[in-house]
């Protein structure tokens, strides 16, 4: 078995624990590799990591017990980036909201509320191209006139 199987079977039964404490558990590989091969199951959609404190956590997203602190702390997450991307959009910030209102999407799990992200975030894209102004400045000889 790959050492990508043997993590990700390792953090779907023992949820919540931070890259090292995992490279701990697997004592015959090296601490690195051990730490970027979650990294990848992280990259590839196998593992969830929610930020506690300054610590990350990883969770299994293909577990079958949803009743995990994963689903409860990612629901807050997702809460809070949603909060995020309405206050942005509120101050006219719309790239930095669309931005939080990917990330929101990438950790819902329900389709509707997948699907509102994504709304709000094509949204916040169309408000964002047209936000450009005028300016009032002109480059050294191209001056256009005035009172001399």
């Amino acid at each position: 078995m790959s050492l990508m199987k043997k993590l990700e079977a390792f953090i779907s039964d023992n949820p919540g624990l931070t890259s090292r404490e995992i490279a701990e558990a697997f004592a015959s590989h090296s601490v690195e590799s051990v730490q970027r091969t979650v990294c990848r199951l992280h990259d590839y959609n196998f593992a969830a990591r929610v930020l506690d404190g300054n610590q990350y956590r990883y969770y299994a997203i293909n577990s079958g017990d949803r009743d995990n602190g994963r689903n409860r702390s990612c629901n807050k997450t997702v809460s809070a980036y949603i909060s995020q991307a309405k206050k942005l959009q509120d101050r006219g910030m719309y790239r930095r909201a669309a931005t939080c209102w990917l990330e929101a999407f990438r950790l819902s799990e329900g389709g509707s509320e997948r699907e509102h992200c994504l709304k709000q975030r094509q949204r916040c894209l169309r408000n964002a191209k047209q936000s450009t102004s005028q300016c009032d400045w002109y480059l050294a000889g191209k001056f256009n006139g005035g009172d001399q």
